[in-house]
């Protein structure tokens, strides 16, 4: 196994993770002579370093996250197939596995079905939805291996998003436009966000960072999550919908959709979530609202959309997330004029990579130090 890990003078060194933390094996660049050095002696000569963990990454090689790697945190196998995996000298050591899209959901599958991986302690999802990998984050739960992902990461590039997008409407950008192509002189009223109720749908990272904002412009603040009797440390929400015991209820949605100017919808893919905005939901809006998804594009049903936007039933709409991705030419919403369509890009900053990789070292910070992780996700309900 080539000597990898963290620098001490002149030699490198690396623990071997089959070993008890008591007995670690080391190697030694400079020697290359195994020896068993008892850890606490060992970390009085190295009390700054930490162990350095072999984690398989399901990625293939060109994606743009594997030149942000963290190398000094890691020894990383990256492979998009079971042979290319295995064939690594370091593939015995494997404790932790790291999935990014567009690695293969299935390989992860492979490698815990068939005990490839057989001291495998953690699993990491890289961006923050999960959906993609539900099918192995099941299997899965029947360990007590975690599953954590990206959340928090790109949270606050969404939260500018959905303001952004509901300034659009609110101030009529478009109408702006098409006065200024026109050359005409258009003094209509100006609509304000202060004193207006923004709703959310889902009440996780996203929904504070968007409900922090939301605030600030003087907006009144109501969420709809699943569990209503949750504290809500943060204290953004002005109030809080939904059931205290069991499933959300049309009448806590209608609550909701009803009492918003302005409903941002960032639930999580899942079979509990599909089209959980649909019909019922946009006729219980109030004339002129707004509405904006960038949660999971299967929350939406997209055709009762369309038939809102274009009988007027809302204002407008804002959608960085769809059912089928890449949106195809053939849909009807590239030919709503009231709608703002991006293509799942409203998280992609320029450093959007570097805060995924910070969000998984904090988890590995975690990992190493034997405290529970940052952001763990329900492998059963799938965020």
């Amino acid at each position: 196994m080539p000597p990898r890990g963290p620098v001490l003078s002149s030699c490198t060194l690396i623990a071997s993770v089959r070993q008890p933390l008591s007995e670690r094996v080391l190697w030694t660049s400079s020697t290359c002579k195994r020896s068993f050095t008892p850890l606490r002696g060992f970390c009085k000569h190295i009390s700054a370093t930490r162990r350095v963990p072999t984690v398989a990454v399901v990625a293939p090689h060109d994606s743009p996250a594997i030149a942000l790697m963290p190398h000094e945190q890691a020894e990383f196998i990256v492979a998009d197939s079971l042979d290319q995996m295995r064939s690594h000298p370091s593939f015995g050591s494997v404790e932790a596995m790291l999935w990014i899209p567009p690695g293969p959901p299935s390989l992860l599958s492979e490698l815990w079905r068939g005990g490839h991986v057989p001291h495998c302690r953690w699993v990491h999802g890289f961006y923050a939805g999960v959906d993609a990998i539900s099918d192995f984050a099941r299997e899965l739960a029947a360990s007590d291996v975690p599953l954590t992902n990206g959340r928090g990461a790109f949270s606050s590039s969404l939260a500018e998003y959905a303001m952004a997008a509901a300034l659009h409407f609110n101030k009529q950008i478009p109408r702006c436009m098409s006065n200024r192509q026109q050359r005409k002189w258009d003094k209509f009223v100006m609509h304000e966000l202060r004193g207006r109720t923004l709703g959310l749908v889902g009440y996780g990272d996203i929904a504070k960072a968007t409900a922090k904002i939301a605030r600030a412009f003087g907006m009144r603040v109501i969420a709809l999550r699943r569990n209503a009797s949750k504290p809500d440390e943060t204290g953004l929400a002005d109030l809080i919908l939904g059931p205290y015991s069991g499933p959300i209820q049309p009448s806590h949605k209608r609550a909701l959709f009803s009492e918003s100017d302005v409903v941002v919808c960032v639930l999580p893919g899942t079979a509990e979530t599909r089209h959980f905005v649909s019909t019922a939901e946009f006729e219980a809006m109030k004339p002129g609202s707004i509405f904006i998804s960038m949660g999971r594009g299967i929350a939406v049903d997209e055709a009762a959309l369309v038939q809102a936007l274009r009988k007027g039933t809302i204002a407008g709409a804002a959608l960085d997330v769809f059912e089928q991705e890449p949106l195809p030419t053939s849909s009807p919403l590239w030919e709503c004029d009231n709608l703002l369509l991006t293509a799942h890009n409203a998280d992609f900053t320029e450093d959007y990579f570097k805060l995924g990789w910070n969000v998984w070292s904090k988890n590995l910070s975690c990992y190493l130090d034997d405290q529970p992780l940052a952001t763990i996700v329900d492998k059963r309900a799938g965020y």
